[in-house]
């Protein structure tokens, strides 16, 4: 059933093909086109059909081949984010920070990923690990931004930066109302 109706589908684009067309003016100046004669009309030359022939594969250009210590115009990693602390979020009475990223894919041979607070590079991450510490931290806001670099040391990641706050008791605080409450 469906090779003949295939078939069918076949008869009438191959007769387009085959078809004559004529060309004539009529008593108002219109040009028409017809695959009909009429009187005084005369056949028109159509050329066929523009059709396109794929060639054979071709193999890769050394261009587009990527080498190991080589970067492509497509960025390595879909994602490069710290994902602990949140934005804003608030630490009291504490010197450490516990932090984490997220990298995806995993890091890359010869890369390093490098941490910096307030804008100083603090640490070298060894990458096995997606947590680390952020030691010693003082009172205050801080922002934690982290950077993934290729052999070469050009940035090849870097997250949003994250704010975070510490909030630590005063002796000063005349009052214990005016303490945080812990």
């Amino acid at each position: 059933m469906r090779a003949i109706l295939f078939t069918l589908l076949l008869v009438p684009s191959s007769a387009v093909l085959a078809a004559t067309v004529y060309k004539w003016v009529d008593e108002k100046g219109v040009t028409h086109y017809s695959d009909q004669p009429n009187p005084g009309a005369e056949k028109v030359k159509v050329d066929s059909a523009q059709s396109y022939q794929a060639s054979a594969a071709t193999p890769n250009r050394p261009r587009d081949i990527v080498l190991p210590n080589q970067t492509s115009n497509a960025p390595p990693y879909s994602s490069c984010a710290i994902s602990s602390p949140s934005n804003d979020e608030v630490f009291t009475n504490v010197t450490s920070v516990s932090a984490s990223m997220l990298l995806q894919p995993n890091l890359l041979a010869g890369h390093r990923v490098s941490v910096s607070v307030d804008g100083k590079r603090i640490d070298n991450i060894a990458g096995a690990s997606s947590a680390f510490t952020v030691s010693p931290v003082s009172r205050g806001t801080h922002t934690l931004n982290l950077v993934v670099e290729d052999v070469n040391g050009g940035v090849v990641c870097s997250s949003p930066a994250v704010t975070f706050h510490i909030r630590q008791p005063s002796v000063q605080a005349p009052r214990a109302a005016n303490r945080p409450r812990f």
